[in-house]
């Protein structure tokens, strides 16, 4: 039988064929994208994963810079608030020009008062003082601080013709209850004069200054107590004749001095009773020994002398001042008052003798009390609060919108006594002094604003004695003076 068979060539080929292409296509077949939901979901996922993934990588770049950028920025933070610590703090303002350290243990302020007056007399005053346009006072004030607790003040005056250290002295504060003043100031007894210059009712001062000392130099202790409702002062001062011009009593010239003392009190300053707040009222008084001081001579409104010792008497020992005062404040009106007493005591040389070697100097010595007092009233016409301290109007001077400042009236009363037994012993002659002075005085004051204010004054003062002649005196004629003062302070 015959066989068939196949030509194995052919047959091999084909086997290759199929081998290479089969697998290929099954292999094409399998990398076809799926369609199933769920794999298209995953490759979704894994697109948004990578793109995260880049953006984290792109914010932490950021990152990295903005921290440089924020170390940079603290750097230069730094060094500006280090230069800002370190720069001074200015201020201007309506109480003056200041420096400051940033923490205010230093600083230094500018400020000053400077007065213009006109004084016309309609009757009365000395031969020697007349009407006239003068500067009253003219005080640049240099105030400041040192390491925190070490205050000073340095006020010059260039008013009234004269060159004069007006005040200068230290304070040192380190507790309110208790600080130390040294230097040159106003001594702590009358409470007119402690009032600030500035804040005066009146451009010049009552009947009373005449008994009272002005500017002293020494020590003071003072404080506050009681939340600031008690004011003290304890001070050991050179001793100075009354009201005397300050740049002549700078150096004493006796080893006597003088203490003086003053209490005041405003029980009723954090009482929510406003009837009472605004009261307040103390006493003070000084002891010493004035010997050999010159004496005092006294003073009109308009500044003419009405009473002055015979030539040669000088100051010959003790001298005591008391003096009682208050004020009272409630809302628009203002009261201040005050009583004075000065015991002094005097020395003379009298001239005894009928003639030849019988003639001689017997030495006079004697004690003598003058006594005064002083009410002054005053309203702010346009609703301000009164107060002891500056008035500022609630609607300064602008005519452009129809405000016309501040507007007060005042009016005040002081009378002065002296001792008759000094014209009896011939201590003063009455044809030359009178024996009391008594000043009536009326003023409107116009706050055009927190720095400057205009005043405008009546005075006229009556006197008994001091005038005539030995045997037939008479009363000195009557004062009347218009007076009227612009003033800037800051």
């Amino acid at each position: 039988m015959r066989k068939c068979t196949l030509p194995i060539l052919p047959v091999l080929l084909a086997a290759a064929i199929t081998g290479v292409f089969i697998p290929a296509e099954a292999a094409h077949a399998q990398s076809k994208p799926s369609t199933d939901p769920r794999d298209q979901e995953i490759e979704l996922l894994k697109k948004e994963v990578k793109q995260l993934e880049q953006r984290v990588d792109t914010l932490e770049g950021l990152d990295q810079k903005v921290k440089v950028i924020d170390r940079k920025l603290e750097v230069q933070e730094g060094t500006q608030q280090r230069k800002a610590l370190e720069m001074p703090i200015a201020k201007v303002g309506d109480e003056g020009f200041s420096l400051s350290s940033p923490n205010h243990d230093y600083n230094i302020g500018f400020g000053g008062i400077f007065q213009g007056d006109g004084r016309f007399f309609t009757s009365g005053s000395d031969k020697d003082v007349g009407s006239t346009f003068f500067l009253n006072r003219v005080r640049p004030i240099v105030t400041g601080s040192l390491a925190k607790y070490y205050n000073f003040n340095i006020t010059p005056d260039f008013g009234q013709g004269k060159v004069v250290l007006q005040d200068t002295y230290l304070n040192i504060t380190y507790f309110d209850f208790a600080s130390l003043r040294a230097g040159k100031y106003k001594a702590p007894l009358d409470i007119e004069r402690l009032q600030s210059d500035r804040d005066l009712e009146f451009s010049e001062r009552s009947e009373i200054q005449n008994l009272v000392p002005n500017r002293d130099t020494g020590f003071d202790l003072h404080g506050g107590l009681l939340d600031g409702r008690v004011f003290y002062d304890a001070a050991l001062m050179n001793g100075v004749p009354n009201n005397t011009a300050s740049d002549t009593v700078d150096i004493d010239n006796n080893d006597g001095k003088d203490f003086v003392g003053r209490v005041f009190t405003t029980p009723f300053e954090l009482s929510e009773n406003e009837w009472l707040k605004g009261l307040g009222f103390g006493f003070a008084a000084s002891y010493g020994d004035e010997r050999g001081s010159t004496t005092s001579s006294y003073k009109t409104y308009g500044q003419s002398t009405w009473f002055s010792y015979t030539k040669g008497v000088t100051a010959s020992g003790l001298r005591t001042r008391l003096e009682p005062q208050a004020y009272y404040y409630w809302r628009s009106f203002g009261l201040l008052g005050e009583y004075a007493s000065d015991q002094h005591s005097l020395n003379r040389f009298v001239t005894v003798g009928k003639g030849g070697p019988s003639i001689r100097q017997i030495n006079d010595t004697d004690s003598f009390s003058d006594d005064g007092y002083m009410v002054q009233g005053s309203y702010l016409l346009t609703g301000e609060d009164a107060s002891y301290g500056w008035v500022k109007p609630t609607h300064p001077f602008d005519p452009r919108i129809g405000w016309w400042g501040g507007w007060e009236l005042a009016a005040r009363l002081s009378n002065l006594a002296t001792d008759s037994r000094q014209f009896k012993l011939g201590f003063a002659d009455p044809t030359v002094s009178a024996k009391t002075a008594t000043e009536y005085a009326l003023g409107l004051n116009w706050y055009l604003s927190s720095n400057t204010k205009w005043q405008f004054d009546y005075a006229r003062t009556f006197f008994d004695a001091g005038a005539g002649v030995p045997g037939a005196v008479k009363d000195r004629p009557d004062e009347s003076v218009f007076e009227s003062q612009l003033q800037i302070s800051f």
